[in-house]
């Protein structure tokens, strides 16, 4: 009898290889919708007027933005006025919405809402009231517009009921204290955000859906924020605006956000130097007075950080001339009393805020320390952000800065190099001496780096917080290790291991989205060590950076093009051989310790002054005493009880702003304590101190709505937002990983499942080789 096996058999079979070879063709080599090219999208002959595009199968439309931004510095304060002016293009009613970066230092405590010659106030509410207001008014066809918080440093502007052919202007303003290091003064203007990561914890946890009432929870520390728009977090083409994909900056195209900026400066003092380090400005001096005018030379795409630098004429000569006569730091204090939005109310004056509490700002300025014979060893632990979204200009340049860190090293120190994005690498598992041979290794290692995958910077904050726990490791090593090592060996290494200044460089664009659980981590895990950041590309997120030194008792270093890398780290490693002043603590005469922010003080370093802002009864009559170590040394430092000056002058009283600075800092600080067990508290001190001061936090929003109704079909209004710009120098190729970390393996398993599965299948059939035989019929 012959036996033949089926050749329908054979069909199922070879379609099962075509299907399983298609299937990991696929998982090789992914295929991703890619955005059009610049060429062809110019070619669509959009060139003006709306652009449309298609988002879940809907049709959108991008939404024409104009900026205009008008600043007023006046000693320590930057009084900042931004006015969103949106068009409607279409022919039709339309609702929008804009997502924008604003200082994470700003105290948003103002909204206007401009209507041809009227203006509407806007109002502070409780922020789901205010979101309720809002929407009042957007179903009752009033024009209205909502300013909320999503981050501390990124906002929503809402307008409703936008007219055909009509625009609108939304006047946000705000108030932030300047930034003083290395001999300068300087301010920033935020001009975009950097698409931003969501760790994998904060994923799975959204996928189990535990997390209640909108929040997140990494697998350690927790993260108790508001879930930002999914526009923010991640790379899609179309949530962008065209024409900055190929890094181009023309202002030809209409639908590009377009800023301009001027800034009123009264430095008070004789300017020696006025620098715009990324755009091109022009500048006049105002009747022979320390007072200038400055603005952009013409409008910019907003695609990077606006910042202005400036230093008094003689800041060089002084330095030289204080040099051998400054031993302690320098303490100033600058105070107000009373609120500042009742100030305005009540036409200002004495008499009417003579009981209120006082609200200051003490500045601790570094002195010019000699060069010292004695410097302390360090451990260097370099660490670099190899994120997608580190892709283009930003890998560049943290790549110069790990380079120019690693000559800056000294014979005496040691180092070690950690990579990060979804996994975290090391050049080695413990520290290594500083010879040619390691420094060439290290090179080598740094040469090879590339920008891909995630933004884990919890585990690159473990490896680089907890490391310190290899030198233990070694040391254990070497004690159990009798045969190879003295005990004198064995001593010597354990003392010069505890000599040495632990220091950790953290160079990364910050660009992720759990900046609270992240703060928790460092505060938890610094032990000994310091941390110090260093923001890299053209808009990384400065309140993770700027926060992220202050837990960790280091500085923020920002590094916006490659020529500012070797001066800016050669600089830092200079500044951080040793702190100026630690252990710095400010008390009332009798030892109690009045309410001021940051609670935990950082570190003096070298031409880096430090800022505390206070509040104090008018009651109080005592001085204020700032102390400290310096050089082992214990010092003190008195200044006088601002009620107690008598020749206090209006401009004490009515230097408006101080108020808002602390409460500002004030609500950054309980927020970090946030956990799920005191949430609601906390939430409830945040949303009074939002209503008390009228600032915008992440419990409270400002709205203003007009009373007149304008639109009587308001169901029918078109949804649309602002497209923001993607940073300058970012060369994203196709999609922003998110939580890409095991993304490979789970493909496979994924694979393995669906291989396992069609087999039964087949097998059910019947129709895997030799399973099913015909027997041939006898004629």
């Amino acid at each position: 009898m012959n036996i033949s096996v089926n050749r329908h058999t054979g069909h199922y079979f070879c379609s099962s290889l075509i299907l399983l070879g298609l299937m990991i063709l696929n998982a090789i080599f992914p295929v991703y919708a890619m955005p059009l090219s610049e060429f062809e999208r110019r070619d669509d002959g959009i060139t003006q007027g709306v652009l449309e595009y298609i988002q879940d199968g809907e049709i959108q439309h991008s939404l024409p933005l104009s900026t205009d931004v008008s600043m007023k510095v006046s000693g320590w304060i930057n009084r900042v006025t931004v006015k969103q002016t949106f068009t409607n293009n279409t022919q039709g009613w339309i609702n929008g919405k804009y997502h924008f970066p604003l200082s994470h230092n700003g105290a948003v405590d103002q909204m206007r809402l401009l209507i041809g010659d009227r203006i509407i106030e806007g109002e502070v509410q409780p922020k789901l009231q205010a979101k309720a207001t809002f929407e009042k008014a957007k179903a009752a066809g009033k024009r209205a517009s909502l300013v909320s918080q999503q981050r501390v440093n990124i906002f929503t502007t809402e307008v409703a009921n936008l007219a055909p052919k009509e625009t609108l202007t939304v006047e946000i303003s705000y108030q932030e204290k300047l930034n003083y290091k290395d001999g300068q003064f300087s301010l920033r203007f935020p001009m975009t955000i950097t698409p931003r990561y969501s760790p994998r914890s904060l994923s799975e946890s959204e996928n189990n859906e535990q997390p209640q009432n909108n929040t997140r929870q990494t697998s350690m520390f927790e993260s108790i924020a508001e879930i930002l728009p999914d526009a923010l977090t991640g790379f899609n083409p179309n949530d962008f605006a065209e024409g900055i994909l190929t890094g181009v900056d023309s202002a030809d195209y209409s639908n590009n956000i377009l800023v301009n900026i001027e800034v009123e400066l009264d430095t008070g003092f004789d300017l020696g130097e006025l620098v715009s380090p990324y755009h091109k400005i022009q500048s006049t001096q105002l009747k022979h007075q320390p007072l200038w005018q400055i603005k952009l030379d013409t409008a910019f795409v907003a695609n990077q950080d606006f910042v202005l630098n400036w230093k008094p004429a003689d800041s060089v000569k002084s330095h030289s001339a204080n040099h051998s006569e400054v031993v302690l730091p320098i303490p100033s204090v600058f105070t107000q009393q009373g609120l500042t939005h009742q100030i305005n109310g009540l036409n200002s004056s004495q008499s009417m805020t003579k009981n209120q509490d006082y609200y200051g700002l003490v500045m601790l300025t570094p002195p010019q320390v000699k060069d010292h014979n004695t410097v302390t060893p360090r451990e260097l632990i370099l660490v670099i952000d190899t994120s997608g979204s580190m892709q283009g200009d930003s890998m560049e340049q943290a790549k110069q800065a790990l380079l120019s860190a690693l000559a800056g090293l000294r014979t005496e120190d040691k180092f070690n190099i950690i990579e990060f994005n979804h996994q975290v690498t090391k050049l080695s598992t413990t520290s290594l001496k500083v010879n040619s041979r390691n420094i060439g290794k290290a090179n080598q290692f740094v040469q090879k780096l590339q920008a891909n995958g995630g933004t884990e910077i919890s585990m690159a904050l473990s490896a680089s917080l907890l490391m310190q726990g290899d030198s233990n490791q070694t040391m254990a090593d070497k004690r159990a290790d009798s045969r190879t090592n003295t005990r004198a060996e064995v001593n010597s290494y354990i003392a010069s291991a505890a000599n040495y200044l632990r220091q950790v460089i953290f160079i990364t664009d910050g660009a992720v989205s759990n900046e609270q659980g992240l703060f928790k981590q460092i505060e938890a895990d610094l032990g000994q060590s310091r941390l110090f950041t260093v923001g890299i590309g053209s808009a990384p997120n400065a309140h993770f950076m700027e926060r992220a030194a202050m837990f960790g008792r280091g500085t923020y270093t920002y590094i916006g093009k490659t020529a500012e890398v070797k001066q800016k780290i050669d600089r830092l490693l200079q500044k951080i051989e040793q702190p100026v002043a630690t252990d710095v603590k400010v008390t009332y005469q009798d030892g109690t310790v009045p309410d001021y922010w940051p609670a935990k003080i950082p570190d003096l370093y070298n031409e880096e002054p430090i800022l505390v802002s206070f509040k104090s009864p008018s009651y109080n009559q005592q001085d204020i005493v700032i102390s400290g170590v310096t050089h082992g040394e214990h010092w003190q430092l008195q200044l006088r009880q601002p009620q107690q000056a008598s020749n206090m002058t209006d401009a004490d009283v009515t230097r408006a702003g101080l108020d808002l600075l602390w409460a500002n800092a004030q609500i950054n600080a309980i927020e970090a304590t946030q956990t799920r067990a005191n949430s609601e508290r906390i939430k409830q001190q945040v949303e009074a101190l939002g209503m008390k001061y009228h600032l915008v936090t992440s419990q409270t929003s400002l709205v203003a709505v007009d009373k007149t109704p304008v639109n009587f079909t308001p169901e029918f209004n078109s949804d649309s937002q602002v497209k923001p710009h993607l940073p300058k120098g970012f060369k994203q190729s196709g999609v922003l990983p998110q939580t890409a970390t095991s993304s490979r393996l789970d493909i496979l398993i994924g694979l393995s499942f669906l291989l396992i599965a069609l087999m039964h299948g087949l097998w059910l059939k019947q129709c895997l080789p030799g399973q099913r035989l015909i027997l041939p019929q006898n004629k």
